[in-house]
């Protein structure tokens, strides 16, 4: 009969509690087998130990998330090989022809003597392509 009563007294104070609006406390209510179960129903006041800020860690900036399609990027390295490939078939010379002309000539005014100012082009192609070969090869030299 105890428990009868206990029962009436629960459902009885539920629907008071219920038209009171949310109480700061949990309700109890009794099992089927006559123990005290705790329900879930949120308190108002934070549990002592925490803040009610929020968690302690912090959230990385990251960019609101957009319709934007992402560029296509290759891996690191990738582009890097294929121009190798490329220059390793190719038989052009590298370094600009006026350019190279127009350092050749300024070297040759600082170190040659004044008579000597005029080249022929096979003469300023063979340098190039010595100073080219020589340049690869010391690239490579490094690369070890």
């Amino acid at each position: 009969r105890a428990r009868d009563r206990n029962r009436t007294n629960a459902t009885a104070s539920s629907s008071a509690a219920a038209a009171e609006g949310p109480s700061a406390t949990p309700t109890r209510r009794e099992g089927s087998q006559g123990e005290a179960q705790q329900t879930a129903t949120p308190t108002t006041t934070p549990p002592a130990g925490r803040k009610k800020g929020g968690t302690k860690r912090t959230k990385q900036a990251m960019p609101k998330s957009s319709n934007k399609k992402k560029t296509f990027r290759y891996k690191p390295g990738t582009v890097a090989l294929r121009e190798i490939r490329h220059f390793q078939k190719t038989t052009k010379l590298l370094i600009p022809a006026a350019s190279f002309i127009r350092e050749v000539r300024s070297v040759t005014q600082i170190f040659a003597p004044p008579d000597v100012t005029r080249w022929t082009a096979e003469a300023l192609m063979a340098i190039q392509e010595a100073a080219e070969d020589f340049l690869i090869g010391l690239f490579s030299d490094a690369m070890l």
